[in-house]
């Protein structure tokens, strides 16, 4: 019977393997896309040669589950006497809580890419309004800068700078960081380039736009504590009534915990209560 069970984690890890790797190859598929038509040559309609591929922000840390819960199981098995099932549980367990942790870690560095964006958009719109040239107010900007939009900026300055086309540049940076407010400020730069006229209330329009995004995105996160909080409070109690049932009768309580009845029943509890933490964060996840 263990074997089987085995062997169904693993039919289980393949797919969601599987799926994964699916989801992965469509978005990189759908910007390499995305990069073509934008460095297409409008006059010609020549387009630019292929270049490497290039990172995308934010760094996302995809084995992180995985190795917690390779190591979670194997340090229930070799450590305890518990049944292999309970194995199975706990890492289901903190693969799900370690994925919630690095998606976590993932929107905090995008809220504070956005945040800093709009801060540069700031100082850019009171740059112009002095009578700045445009990448002369990016440098301005970016004096103030800090890590981690401090390298995109420096980098799409120093580019121009070289000498290269801004709307190339421009366009890069939309690759790069494919976030809604970058392409809303990117897309403000090249109209700018492409059309003229002046840059500043379109930019003052636009650091406004990131500034109510953020302030929603924390809302929804302030609202969503809640679900997340009582999620975390029930986990807490069953486990704590656990506790307290056998340490009340260990003996009738080790035989059905310790039974391959009972240790098939808690590793399905856990796998439930893996995906319960995952299916709540993704209903309080809001996308606008």
């Amino acid at each position: 019977m263990p074997s089987l069970i085995f062997i169904g984690a693993a039919i289980v890890a393949a797919a969601l393997a599987l799926r994964a790797w699916q989801a992965s190859r469509t978005r990189r598929l759908a910007l390499e896309r995305i990069g073509e038509q934008m460095q297409e040559d409008e006059a010609t309609g020549v387009f630019a040669e292929d270049e490497p591929a290039r990172p995308i922000y934010p760094k996302r840390y995809r084995w992180v589950p995985v190795v917690a819960a390779l190591a979670a199981g194997g340090l229930v098995a070799w450590q305890t006497d518990l049944p292999v099932p309970y194995a199975l549980g706990f890492a289901m367990i903190f693969a799900g809580m370690s994925y919630l942790l690095e998606q976590r870690r993932a929107d905090q560095q995008v809220q504070l890419l956005e945040s800093q964006l709009a801060d540069a958009i700031d100082l850019m719109v009171a740059s112009l309004h002095a009578g700045s040239a445009l990448v002369a107010s990016m440098e301005a900007s970016l004096t103030e800068s800090r890590q981690p939009f401090r390298n995109e900026l420096e980098s799409l300055v120093g580019r121009i700078r070289l000498g290269e086309d801004p709307r190339e540049a421009v366009r890069d940076l939309a690759i790069r960081v494919p976030l809604e407010s970058f392409r809303l400020f990117t897309y403000c730069l090249l109209v700018h380039w492409e059309t003229g006229g002046s840059l500043s209330a379109s930019l003052r329009t636009v650091g406004r736009t990131v500034r109510d995004r953020i302030e929603v995105s924390r809302r929804i996160a302030a609202e969503a504590i809640e679900s997340q909080v009582s999620v975390a409070a029930v986990m807490a109690i069953i486990y704590g009534l656990v506790v307290l049932m056998y340490n009340s009768n260990p003996l009738t309580y080790r035989r059905l915990l310790y039974s391959e009845v009972g240790s098939y029943f808690a590793c399905g509890l856990m796998f439930l209560q893996a995906m319960g933490m995952v299916w709540i964060w993704r209903m309080s996840r809001i996308r606008f």
